[in-house]
């Protein structure tokens, strides 16, 4: 996977790409799970409370993609924005759930918030538990 170019460096990559590939896909299924649940939990009586949960939910999972598949952030975007359209039809489909495009946009705006943190440098934790992870397991040997 391609990286962030460091100033005369090789780019920094992920040695663990797949396992954090499949940790952001397995929190996408969480998402998927909550968003067609038969009896979601109750909210609180705050005003657009639900889009606030939809937007905190793709800055996690635009934060995530975003490190994981950098410098690809248009891709990770568009990806994340067809995915919360792909939740808000499916919604729509079922007998107990309603689909809303005020939804959506909850989610691409979240998904912008989360590339703009890994474009902070927000998500280098990632890089660093990810280095500290596959060295420890070349001490082992």
């Amino acid at each position: 996977m391609a990286a962030r170019r460091v100033m005369g460096a090789e780019p920094v990559r992920l040695r663990l790409s797949k396992l954090w590939l499949a940790c952001g896909l397995f929190a996408a299924g969480v998402f998927v799970y909550g968003c067609l649940m038969h009896n979601p939990p109750s909210e609180p009586s705050i005003a657009y409370f639900d889009k606030i949960q939809h937007a905190g939910a793709f800055i996690v999972l635009g934060a995530w993609f975003a490190a994981v598949l950098r410098p690809r952030y248009a891709w990770v975007l568009v990806g994340l924005s067809i995915f919360a359209a792909g939740t808000e039809v499916l919604q729509w489909c079922t007998s107990y759930r309603d689909g809303d495009p005020l939804d959506w946009l909850a989610d691409t705006t979240g998904a912008c918030l989360g590339l703009l943190l890994v474009r902070s440098g927000a998500m280098n934790w990632l890089y660093a538990v990810d280095r500290l992870v596959t060295s420890t397991g070349n001490n082992a040997r």
